[in-house]
């Protein structure tokens, strides 16, 4: 018969927990899984279930549970779980910029809409492209990638390993990768609609009498939709190409190591 004393039980709790609380935090803060559209009674459920089955595997280190460093480990693995997590928004956000961005190029800056996952206004260019951007990161399986890169943390962030600065500056830096992206992605429109200014420019000098506001405004708009449409056909590998770039760094900058 199976006999576990307090102290076994203690342990064992001990060895869930932590890992339950940086799984927890970071489905609370990755993309889809993390928007209002999931319950949170649903997120906590996955949580529970990633815990069940990564506890064996995870080296806990030995804390009296009753004690102020107990609760600094809890707080580290809630902040660690977050940043993983806001590693992968750093994606998504570069299709909501881009997304916005073209919107505001093309015209289409007043056309807004709401944001159900977020609960905020955004425009809806950059709504499409977020919700396109989801629709390829569960196509792509990019979901079963992200569980690995969550149970592999462990490993290259190990449990007690201390809140290291290098790695939060190391995140800090993504922001210079999402402008660098998102600037990437809406360029050739950003180009094409500065020529046409130009060119309407030009004919306004040259024929005062032309109305070229009211004339410019609805092709140029006309001529973005359709831009935005043709770069449709590259989104999946714009995505594909962001991902990799993605998993990269985290091999380079942390160790991450991928099979998917």
């Amino acid at each position: 018969m199976l006999e576990l004393n307090p102290d076994q039980l203690m342990a064992l709790a001990v060895s869930f927990l932590l890992p339950f609380f940086r799984i927890g935090a970071f489905l609370m803060a990755l993309p889809l899984f993390g928007s209002k559209l999931v319950s949170i009674r649903v997120r906590l459920l996955f949580a529970f279930v990633i815990s069940i089955i990564v506890t064996p595997i995870v080296t806990v280190p030995s804390y009296d549970p009753i004690s102020p460093a107990f609760i600094l480990l809890i707080a580290e693995q809630l902040i660690v779980g977050i940043v993983l997590g806001f590693v992968v928004t750093v994606l998504f956000q570069i299709f909501s910029l881009a997304g916005q961005l073209a919107a505001m190029k093309a015209g289409l800056g007043f056309a807004m809409s709401n944001d159900p996952a977020n609960g905020i206004t955004v425009a809806t260019v950059g709504q499409y492209y977020m919700t396109m951007a989801g629709l390829a990161f569960l196509g792509t399986n990019g979901h079963l990638v992200m569980i690995e890169y969550l149970v592999s943390s462990f490993e290259y962030w190990p449990i007690g390993n201390g809140f290291d600065s290098q790695r939060y500056w190391d995140v800090l830096q993504l922001g210079s990768w999402l402008f660098e992206k998102g600037l990437l992605m809406v360029l050739p429109l950003a180009v094409a609609t500065l020529v046409m200014n130009i060119s309407f420019g030009v004919v306004a000098k040259a024929s005062a009498q032309l109305n070229v506001f009211a004339l410019g405004f609805p092709i140029i708009m006309l001529f973005s939709l359709v831009f935005i449409w043709i770069m449709l056909e590259d989104f999946l590998d714009i995505y594909r190409l962001f991902f990799q770039e993605m998993t990269t760094w985290l091999q380079e900058t942390w160790g991450f190591d991928s099979n998917g």
